[in-house]
């Protein structure tokens, strides 16, 4: 198979669930450190934290997915660009890079426990399954 068929995405853990997204979707990823909550944002918005100069919005991946709120606050900021503007994504801990073939993954199927709808496909490593996020649907909360 040609190898620029093949995905690159970011695997993560967020509680039980091994997550990804698409690589070319993640600008960087940073330390979560703390975030400076935002009187009336939804709840899934865990807050501001400034990212080179600008105020970068953090979502709390746990929230957003609709997972039970662990008791320690995610280790890692996945900077996701969404055109002009980037957000957040908290996550508990990036794991890898991993290349897949298109065919690997099956459309629309991910563990159980997870919302289909915030799933656009799912696969193997390791022995695992993962679930690809849909980042559009996952985000479009904390988007005015």
């Amino acid at each position: 198979m040609d190898d620029s068929a093949r995905l690159r995405l970011v695997l993560f853990r967020l509680g039980p669930h091994l997550l990804a997204v698409p690589a070319d979707a993640v600008r960087e990823v940073i330390p979560a450190g703390r975030a400076t909550r935002i009187p009336g944002a939804a709840a899934l918005v865990a807050g501001l934290v400034n990212f080179r100069g600008t105020l970068l919005t953090v979502v709390d991946g746990r929230i957003a997915l609709g997972l039970e709120q662990g008791v320690a606050p995610g280790e890692s900021v996945l900077v996701l660009d969404r055109g002009e503007r980037s957000l957040g994504l908290m996550v508990d801990e990036v794991l890898d890079m991993v290349e897949v073939a298109p065919s690997d993954l099956r459309a629309g199927e991910g563990p159980a426990g997870l919302d289909p709808h915030m799933v656009s496909a799912a696969g193997m490593h390791a022995g695992r399954i993962f679930a690809v996020l849909d980042t559009d649907r996952l985000l479009a909360p904390a988007l005015p």
